[in-house]
Parts: C-alpha cells; structure tokens; sequence
C-alpha cells in the first residue's frame, strides 16, 4: 500500500471526485478494488480503518462502510471479527471474473447495457441542478434521504407496485448492500436471519460480515418453506417473493398468507426483496408488504437495475414502528444529495417512467431473440423466469461440473444454479443462470453459439 509519507503523499494513488457522475461510495469501492488489483495491497493485508480511510479521501465514514460492505459481499475482502478488514487471495475468491478483456459475452446477472443509460436526459438534469445553486445537497441533510425524493419514490411505487405508501417511510441509501447492514442493526444482531436456500448469496454474505447468524431454508413450491421457518427458530426473513432468485418462481398466495402469519405469530420481520420487478414480463403480485396490515415486513428496492449499479441508490420502507428508531440510529444519508436532487427531477419530470418504458420493449425483444436462439442451437430447457435472467437445463455431454468452467475458457461469463445454493446438488450444476440486460441481441446470439460449441451439445 502506498504509506502516507512525511512529504505529504497521500496512501492511495487515485482521487475521489466530488463532481464526478457516479456516487462517492463507488468511487471508493473502484479505488480499492484497483489498489487491490494492481498489488498495492495485497493478498492477506489488513486494510485501513474505517476512520482512517475517511480521513484520507475526505469523505463520510458512512461512505467508506458501503464500499467496505461491498467488497465483504463480493469476496474481495473478508472481516474478521475484533480485527478488521482483509484482502483474499484470488484462488480464495468465489468465481471471481477474469480479466474484463478475455470476457468476450457477459451473460452475469449483474451485466448492464451502458448505451442505454439515459445520458442527455440525466446530463441535462445535472445541470440543472447546479443552476440552482442550493446549499441543500452540500449538506449531511435528511438521515432517510431529500423529502422531495422520497414523496417521488412514493408516487412511483403507487405508479408501478400499486401500493400505497408514506413518504416518511422511505428511506434512501446508497445501495442495497447499505439498506441490509443497516437492518441488521434496525431490527437487533441478536435475531437469527432465514435466508433462502438457493437465495441470494450476497445477502447472505452481507448479512455475514454485519455480524448476523443466517438460517438456510429450504425451497417448497417455488418459496421460502414456512413450516421449516417456524423451526428454524429465527426472528427475521430476507425472502424474494415477487420472483425467487434465483429460480424465478413466483411465492403462490397460500404460501404468502402464512409467511406472514408466521411474522405475526413470533414477532419476526420480513425482508421483501423486490428486485426487477419492473422488467418482469409476465404478471405482477402485488408487493408482499401490500397484504401486511400488522407492519412486519420491511420492503427494499434499487434504482440499479432500472438506471444504473454505479448510481448506488437503493431505498427501503419501514414500518412505522421502525421509522423513529432509525432516525435514533442514523445521522445522514449516505446518497450524496446532488445525485438524490438529480434523481428526484428525473422522477419528477416523467424521464423515470419512459426511460422503464423504452427498456422493457428492448428486453422484451431480446427475452425474443434469446429463446428463439437457444431452441435453434438446442441448448436445453428453459425452465424459468422471462425476466433479466433466464434459467436453462444445458444439454450437454460434459459434466455438469465442468459447464461453467468451460464456459469461461472460451471467453463466456455465466454463473450456475449452484453458486447460489448452500445445500450442494450435483444436478444444479446442470442449470446455468443467463442474463440478458448486458447484450445487444446479436451478441446474445454469437455468446449462445460459442457455448452451443464448447458445450458439445448433444444433437
């Protein structure tokens, strides 16, 4: 690492921009991940403190804990408890990506089309806001995020989720990984944490490195298996109802009506993660917190799928019970209130809802193209989702442990049912999670073409 000398040089090699587009936090996370790549911290080096790291790159220590947060979730670093941050080694690190040049089709889950980010639209915004010259978001400002942000957000989850909620229930973070570490403390570390089994693993990691115990339980139709939570002992569910991940099934109403009287009963609260909702292209439930009328479910959602991962803004609604006790805990917010100022005029002015308009006809014809590509080729069954992501059974004469491997070497990035679930089966390693948001359509063809050929596709 490059020490602070008496000369004043600094321990890092690039800057934080306060002006740059994308926000603090993943300014932070970026500098790390290079310092860590380029060998200026190494492999089993502790990193800087909290404070330390805030001092140097004069931003909130809130900040430094969402980039921390995040390097924790994606197995970059690890925590160790009573001694701090410290990077892996890359042989210990869970299918980390190679090199973004020898990754020739990304089909990640997390893969996003830069060329369809709103540009003008959201430069034009920028500018706007700096027109105005408002001290707001030069300051710390409202701990759950600018009000007139917040009463936006409400009126597009009426909009969009149909449901009906107060602007002082939204709380405004600087990504999903934010909203969960909060939690953790919000709703008391002592609780034992279910989490779906295959779920979604950087959840779980996060949850982890906040200091939570996690609970894996078990899949039954298609959700959360409710008679294994009353077992489980826990006292909070992180759960996906709207569509699993990572099977994409969608929670059937029964199975709805008694998770939460299964809140009800013991006092727990329910983590409703609604990730993708809107590029889902069949029908929609109604959010699970819509049917709660005794407030044990916490809702979350983000803007990353729907704009963009580096913007880092995620929100939450929390129970009224819950809302004071935040406001106790937090003293800011970690969304810079430039880009929350920003966000806010891109709901405002309508840019949000034809922008989310204009991408599910994209998806809609690559979903298209995707499927017509994959019965030609004959790849295997598709057995789930029509979303972002699609799930496929490969045909194939390798072995199923060798899929993604293979997959790699030729220059194809996927992931595979198993790097989701604890409980290990063979059988899921035959199921391959595809994503769709981060290629054009013929890309998704010529990436489907290279597997069809290192796969050895059964005729």
């Amino acid at each position: 690492m490059n020490e602070q000398g008496e000369n004043g040089d600094t321990m890092f090699s690039g800057k934080i921009d306060e002006h740059a587009p994308i926000s603090l936090g993943e300014q932070v996370y970026r500098l790390l991940v290079s310092e860590i790549e380029a060998g200026h911290i190494r492999a089993g080096e502790k990193l800087p403190s909290r404070r330390e790291l805030a001092e140097e790159l004069k931003v909130s220590s809130t900040t430094i804990e969402g980039a921390l947060d995040q390097l924790v979730a994606e197995g970059i670093c690890e925590s160790r408890p009573r001694s701090g941050l410290y990077v892996l080694s890359p042989e210990q690190i869970p299918h980390r990506k190679k090199d973004a040049l020898s990754i020739r089709w990304d089909f990640g889950i997390g893969a996003m089309d830069t060329a369809q980010f709103p540009y003008s639209s959201w430069a034009k915004l920028m500018r706007i806001v700096l027109s105005e010259q408002s001290a707001e978001f030069l300051r710390s400002g409202d701990p759950q995020g600018s009000p007139d942000l917040r009463k936006e957000i409400a009126g597009m989850i009426l909009r969009m989720r149909g449901m009906e909620v107060a602007p002082d229930q939204i709380v405004v973070a600087a990504g999903t990984d934010s909203l969960v570490t909060m939690l953790i403390t919000l709703i008391g570390r002592e609780r034992l944490f279910a989490v779906e089994d295959p779920g979604y693993s950087r959840a779980r990691r996060i949850l982890i490195a906040g200091g939570a115990r996690i609970a894996p339980v078990q899949l039954r139709d298609g959700a959360i298996d409710v008679r294994e939570l009353y077992l489980s002992g826990a006292g909070a569910a992180y759960v996906t109802p709207g569509r699993q991940f990572p099977t994409g099934k969608e929670m059937p109403e029964t199975c709805r009506e008694r998770l939460l009287m299964w809140a009800r009963e013991t006092g727990a609260y329910i983590l409703e993660d609604d990730y993708e909702n809107e590029f889902f292209m069949g029908d929609r439930a109604l959010p699970l917190m819509a049917m709660d009328s005794h407030e044990h479910v916490i809702y979350m959602n983000t803007f990353a799928r729907t704009l963009a991962p580096g913007l880092r803004i995620s929100y939450m609604i929390l129970p009224r019970a819950l809302c004071a006790r935040y406001r106790e805990l937090y003293g800011a917010c970690s969304v810079p209130g430039f880009d929350q100022a920003t966000l806010m005029k891109f709901l405002e002015g309508g840019y949000y809802d034809r922008h989310v308009k204009r991408m599910r006809t994209i998806y809609r014809q690559r979903i298209h193209s995707f499927e017509t590509a994959v019965a030609e080729l004959d790849l295997g069954e598709l057995i789930g989702n029509r979303g972002l992501f699609e799930l496929l059974k490969v045909k194939s004469s390798l072995e199923p442990s060798r899929l993604v491997p293979t997959a790699r070497e030729a220059g194809v990035y996927l992931t595979s049912l198993s790097d989701y679930c604890i409980t290990p089966s063979a059988e899921n390693d035959r199921i391959v999670l595809l994503g769709l948001a981060g290629m054009d359509e013929p890309a998704i063809r010529e990436g489907l073409s290279a597997l069809a050929s290192v796969w050895k596709v059964k005729s």
